[in-house]
């Protein structure tokens, strides 16, 4: 194993002790070291050993606290993505998001905009886009939109 310095390894286990941390990230902060890619590698696995990095831990964290940010399916699975996660914990991630919970989220997102877009239309196109932005797929929220206005609730 390539030598690290113990200095820069205690800085990494800190890091990673803050919050979860995803190789990505953890690659990218050891970019400011200016360590060798075998002195990098080396770190990794060392953290990885010592459990301070685990991305299956990392993804269901991740998903679980951006559903509570009412953050949709897609834009979950974007974000992921972009960080380099494996697309089986992805999916695997996204199994576990509450088919109810996910549901309140959508409707207090529409709630919320609705409250503070009064003078716009119930189904506007403009709250389409928005929670479309928010990373809602088209079809979960038409489909919500069509339940609020069937059972006549114009505000959740």
């Amino acid at each position: 194993m390539t030598d690290v310095p113990a200095d820069i390894m205690a800085k990494m286990e800190r890091f990673c002790a803050m919050q979860e941390r995803c190789e990505n990230d953890v690659r990218r902060k050891l970019m400011s070291f200016y360590l060798s890619e075998n002195q990098e590698d080396a770190v990794v696995k060392s953290l990885r050993e010592n459990r301070y990095l685990d991305e299956e831990r990392y993804v269901e964290l991740f998903v679980r606290s951006k559903v509570k940010s009412a953050w949709g399916r897609q834009k979950i699975v974007a974000a992921l993505r972009a960080k380099g996660i494996p697309s089986e914990l992805i999916a695997a991630g996204c199994e576990e998001i509450s088919d109810d919970e996910y549901t309140d989220r959508l409707r207090t997102a529409i709630g919320k905009w609705r409250r503070s877009h009064p003078d716009e239309a119930p189904n506007s196109p403009k709250l389409v886009r928005h929670l479309m932005s928010k990373g809602y797929g088209i079809g979960e929220v038409m489909r919500e939109l069509a339940v609020s206005s069937c059972d006549g609730r114009t505000q959740y």
